[in-house]
């Protein structure tokens, strides 16, 4: 299964605690070969001084495939640590 995993930070909006941040990340999945959408949606995520943590609940009600699941999660984590720096609050 050859998917394309496409990302884009809609907004920063400050978190329970002082130093995190929740950004809510655009997500959507392709399948490479014909260009059919397999997932479009928003997923949350927590960033701060301890990690970046994507919801888990969301990405669970979002896909039924382990392996979409799973690659969703680690890329977007991936995708946010290297932003982590850069991320202000709208």
């Amino acid at each position: 299964m050859s998917v394309q995993f496409l990302f884009e930070v809609e907004s920063v909006q400050p978190g329970e605690q002082t130093d995190e941040k929740i950004v809510l990340v655009s997500t959507e999945l392709l399948y490479k070969s014909s260009g059919e959408t397999i997932f479009t949606g928003i997923i949350p995520v927590r960033v701060n001084d301890h990690g970046v943590f994507v919801s888990i609940q969301a990405i669970s009600s979002a896909f039924t495939s382990k392996y979409l699941r799973t690659e969703t999660l680690f890329r977007l984590k991936r995708y946010i640590k290297k932003m982590k720096d850069y991320l202000d609050f709208d």
